[in-house]
């Protein structure tokens, strides 16, 4: 009854098997898996035998004291409204669903409730997954839910207003990250003739060389610019265009993806 349980085998689930057993934070008689999708079963007991695959989200509810929920957030409460009436009300549930408060959870179910946010770069142990707990989790649960996800890359612990915004960046940021190494390596390709795949290449190798640089000498964004844009030299001509440039776009994207925030879920 101790087993942990997770609710949905899509790329988030999938992900958190592969990390919590490849870590060695969960042994594979520790899991058990549910998913709407025989397909997805099918895939998850090949690739991890030994591991416990439930037919429904009750049968899973009724083995686990611990329940991450993986699905749509559009799919969460009607998770929640099939697994609470069969659970004891001590488990400890553990939503990844954007939009979804703790709140609107605790509405349904009375027991500990923790909001956990992941990011796709857990996929190779990096990044951050954000970690907010409800007022009813004890020091106990809370450890063991930080540990789980410890695992799987850097754990931040978060209050709930933060939540949003700080989702932007650790969640969201890999996808703007992305959009902005491929266009800097596109503008190179435009305006050189530098094969577009070995810009990206390029491009994908220095952003992660800045962070590990940024990471392991503790230097901030600004001490690093002042290191490469010497006055009147190349980078000098780039930063102050991207200085005049960048704040009104940065600014407009935030806003609207925190706009629609406030609509996930819903």
């Amino acid at each position: 009854m101790d087993r942990v349980g997770i609710i949905g085998y899509g790329h988030m689930g999938s992900m958190l098997v592969k990390g919590f057993l490849t870590s060695g934070a969960l042994l594979a008689g520790e899991v058990v898996v549910a998913s709407k999708s025989q397909e997805s079963r099918d895939a998850c007991a090949a690739v991890w035998p030994g591991i416990s695959i439930a037919e429904t989200n009750t049968e899973l509810a009724r083995q686990c004291r611990l329940i991450i929920i993986a699905v749509r957030p559009q799919e969460t409460k009607g998770v929640l409204s099939e697994i609470v009436p069969v659970m004891d009300g001590d488990e400890h549930i553990v939503s990844l669903a954007a939009g979804i408060s703790l709140g609107d959870i605790e509405e349904l179910f009375t027991g500990s409730v923790t909001r956990a946010v992941p990011t796709v770069t857990s996929t190779v142990g990096q990044g951050t997954t954000l970690v907010c707990h409800g007022r009813q989790v004890g020091m106990h649960g809370a450890l063991r839910v930080e540990g789980l996800f410890s695992s799987i890359g850097h754990v931040m612990l978060v209050d709930e207003g933060e939540l949003p915004a700080a989702t932007l960046l650790s969640s969201c940021g890999p996808g703007l990250l992305a959009a902005i190494i491929e266009e800097l390596a596109r503008s190179a390709s435009r305006a050189s003739g530098l094969p577009k795949e070995r810009a990206v290449v390029l491009a994908t190798e220095m952003a992660a060389a800045t962070a590990a640089y940024l990471r392991e000498t503790g230097r901030a964004p600004g001490d690093v610019i002042g290191e490469v844009a010497t006055g009147g030299g190349v980078t000098e001509v780039g930063v102050r265009r991207l200085r005049e440039q960048l704040p009104g776009v940065f600014d407009e994207a935030v806003v609207s993806m925190l706009e629609r925030c406030e609509t996930v879920g819903k």
